[in-house]
């Protein structure tokens, strides 16, 4: 038996798998593999799986301005296991995992993310052509101390992008 599997009491499967055979070391192995089986049998396969449809997601939220640090947080799975899918490190991965990460979307942005300024800048003009806001009153509801919309025309942060989305369908669309 190993020494690190001793260091585990008897009734585990970490003991088990480390060779011990009581019968309370066995019951938990037969407990855990009934569990497993009863799994499969609903259809809840937890097997190991490649890791390139969770890598193709984890690249495509990047592109979004979605980090694999906000993908691991929304997702529930360390950042260490992100990161070693992105970039190519870890090939296979449990379905599970699998799952979690193909299940985050764009929203899990970071507040302070990047992202294209094209569709805020084409609200910014929207707001101004068809609600009759000016700029500066636009940075005044927006909540900003200076009376200038300082915004980029590049990239601009997430958090403004979506105050901005917001505005627009509050003043525009609800009409």
């Amino acid at each position: 038996m190993t020494e690190a599997c001793e260091r585990h009491p008897h009734g585990t499967r970490l003991r088990y798998r480390g060779g011990c055979r009581c019968l309370t070391c066995r019951a938990a192995n037969s407990r855990y593999e009934c569990e497993r089986a009863a799994a499969r049998r609903r259809g809840e396969h937890n097997g190991i799986v490649p890791a390139k449809k969770a890598r193709r997601r984890i690249l495509e939220l990047a592109r979004k301005g979605v980090g694999y640090k906000q993908v691991a947080d929304a997702s529930g799975v360390a950042e260490t296991i992100v990161g070693e899918i992105r970039t190519g490190r870890k090939t296979r991965i449990r379905a599970n995992t699998e799952r979690a990460i193909l299940g985050v979307t764009a929203e899990a942005m970071a507040d302070h993310a990047l992202v294209d300024a094209a569709p805020t800048w084409r609200r910014i003009e929207r707001l101004i052509d068809e609600g009759g806001f000016t700029k500066s009153e636009i940075a005044r509801r927006l909540g900003k101390k200076t009376p200038a919309l300082q915004i980029g025309r590049v990239k601009v942060l997430a958090k403004t992008a979506l105050a901005i989305e917001k505005m627009c369908r509050y003043y525009l669309e609800r009409r």
